[in-house]
C-alpha cells in the first residue's frame, strides 16, 4: 500500500493550489477525499471532498467504515477505510490535513508523511469559526517531514513546489 502526503497548515495557506499543482507533475499522485458533512462551498469542492449526510456519518461509523470522526467548525470530517485502501493500491495519497487528522490516519494504520506548509504572509480566514478552530488544531504538537513557506509575491508558490517536488522524488519512485 503506497503512503499518505499530508499537506498540513492553516486555513487559506494555499494547501488545496499546491496540491493541485502537485498532481500535474506526478501522475502517481491521487487526492485523498475527505468525507465531510459541511455545504459546498464551490465547483472545486468534489475534488477535495465527498460531501454525505449526518445520517450516512452515523451509519458508516456503525459498519466500522472510518478512520475517526472530527469536528472542525461545526461540521463533520472523516475517512472511509475502503476508499483510502482502494486508492493506496494504485496510487500515492496526497491530502490537506490538520494536525488531528494526520494522526489520526497514523492511527489507523496508514503511512503519513508530514509537509508542513507555512504562509509567508499571514492572510487569515475571516471567519471567526475557523480562526478558533485553526488555533486550537495547531496546538497539537506534530513533527514534519518538510517545512515549506509558501509565498504569494512572485514565484514563492514555484518555490514551494520545488522543494515539495525534491521530497516527493524520495518517495515517488
Amino acid at each position: 500500500m503506497y503512503p499518505i502526503i499530508g499537506l498540513v497548515a492553516p486555513s487559506g495557506a494555499g494547501k488545496s493550489t499546491l496540491i493541485l499543482e502537485l498532481l500535474q507533475r506526478y501522475p502517481k499522485l491521487a487526492i485523498v477525499k475527505s468525507f465531510t458533512t459541511r455545504p459546498r462551498r464551490g465547483i472545486d469542492d468534489d475534488l477535495f471532498y465527498e460531501f454525505i449526510t449526518e445520517d450516512e456519518l452515523h451509519k458508516k461509523e456503525i459498519d466500522g467504515a472510518l478512520t475517526h470522526i472530527s469536528e472542525y467548525a461545526g461540521n463533520f470530517y472523516t475517512n472511509d477505510k475502503i476508499y483510502l485502501n482502494n486508492l493506496l493500491e494504485e496510487k500515492v495519497g496526497i491530502a490537506a490535513l490538520v494536525e488531528s487528522g494526520v494522526r489520526f490516519l497514523r492511527e489507523a494504520g496508514y503511512t503519513v508523511y508530514v509537509v508542513k506548509i507555512q504562509p509567508e504572509e499571514n492572510k487569515q480566514s475571516e471567519d471567526i469559526k475557523r480562526l478558533i478552530a485553526d488555533k486550537e488544531r495547531a496546538s497539537e504538537k506534530l513533527k514534519a517531514d518538510l517545512e515549506v513557506v509558501n509565498s504569494h509575491a512572485p514565484g514563492g508558490k514555484g518555490k514551494a513546489i520545488d522543494q515539495i517536488s525534491k521530497f516527493l522524488d524520495t518517495i515517488i519512485s
